[in-house]
């Protein structure tokens, strides 16, 4: 496997394109092959389903018509997710004796193959790459519209619905200013569908198998995945490039954390923008390299320090012990990743960050209906 665009490691000397990168794109080319992490399990999931649909040069129209969302966010609130560690749910994973969730990919484009996952006490603790799902952020302001319109209702070689969304905001530490624009829904998908490109009142990620299971499971009002650029001050960077966005329930607790299946309780609403290392090609996903510029070790340094100051001031017992130990795991898998980020840069492979997931918290919206 090639080195560059990662911000995961695998073994020493080892690391894989972080296809969170890909994450809910469910979209394939050879980075999809049949092979992938075996690990000696069957091959299981939504691969052959979504393959047949592909094919469909005809998919039908949503039951009951097409829904049309309109949405709008000015100077409201961001929160941009920084490359972290990702708590492994139980409910999705299960137990290193009874495991679960394993469905090959390119990670953590759905399941998460045995090797990757670290663990503790005959339980999974955390995944053994950086994720774009930690539990750290930064909080920031950023403006978007969207037009969203589901009408296809599974995935084919043509589609039905459309998308407009445009989304700007500046990197955490003030150094770049980002727009991000697409226009053109992606009929179908590899690994899981993308129901023509916009899909709405839909379960998504955790146990479905549509989308990474290190997002908890969450309904999503409406989702899309499409073909769009990306402008850094003011320059365009990377075209054609696959953009995924949702507006889903909340799925954050206490402290920001992400929340497993048994803590979220459907409240709250918020817009998650995921851009990946991947343009669209013609026979599916290409790597492309995403030239963000901004380099996110410091703003990661200070969240583990508030981590760990908080770790401090918990009782002495086994929570306090566990916490410890999640921090000293996390601490290690940050610094393998700084050093090999560092090294890619140096030899021009990377260009800073090279995937966002940035979330939007005051978007307005509207829906409307109609039967044809």
């Amino acid at each position: 496997m090639q080195t560059h665009h990662s911000f995961c490691r695998t073994r020493p000397g080892l690391f894989v394109p972080l296809a969170a990168l890909a994450l809910a794109l469910g979209l394939g080319s050879s980075a999809f092959a049949e092979s992938g992490h075996d690990d000696g399990y069957p091959k299981v999931g939504l691969h052959k389903y979504t393959k047949a649909h592909a094919q469909n040069p005809n998919p039908p129209d949503r039951f009951g018509g097409r829904v049309i969302i309109k949405g709008k966010q000015t100077a409201g609130a961001t929160q941009f997710i920084l490359p972290g560690p990702r708590q492994m749910d139980p409910a999705v994973f299960g137990t290193p004796e009874h495991p679960t969730g394993w469905d090959q990919a390119p990670f953590p484009l759905i399941g998460i193959p045995m090797g990757m996952r670290q663990q503790r006490d005959d339980a999974f603790t955390i995944v053994d790459h950086a994720t774009p799902f930690s539990d750290w952020r930064v909080i920031g302001q950023g403006d978007l519209e969207l037009k969203l319109e589901d009408k296809t209702a599974i995935d084919g070689s043509t589609t039905k619905d459309k998308v407009h969304f445009v989304a700007e905001f500046n990197a955490p530490d003030g150094t770049h200013h980002y727009r991000i624009e697409a226009d053109e829904p992606l009929s179908h998908g590899f690994g899981y569908p993308t129901f023509g490109g916009v899909v709405t009142d839909h379960l998504m990620h955790g146990v479905t198998g549509i989308g990474t299971r290190l997002m908890p499971t969450e309904y999503a009002l409406v989702s899309f995945w499409a073909k769009g650029r990306i402008y850094v001050d003011g320059r365009l960077t990377n075209d054609n490039h696959i953009i995924h966005g949702m507006l889903t329930e909340s799925v954050r607790g206490k402290g920001y954390s992400l929340n497993h299946d048994g803590t979220s309780d459907g409240s709250g609403q918020v817009l998650h923008l995921m851009v990946p290392p991947y343009k669209v090609g013609p026979n599916g996903p290409e790597k492309s390299v995403l030239r963000s510029g901004y380099i996110p070790f410091p703003q990661v340094k200070a969240a583990m320090m508030k981590g760990k100051a908080r770790i401090e001031h918990m009782p002495d017992g086994p929570e306090k012990m566990a916490a410890m130990a999640d921090m000293k795991a996390a601490k290690e898998l940050m610094g393998h990743t700084k050093a090999h980020v560092q090294e890619a840069m140096a030899e021009g492979k990377m260009f800073g960050m090279p995937f966002f997931h940035v979330m939007f918290g005051n978007v307005d919206y509207k829906v409307k209906t109609k039967r044809k």
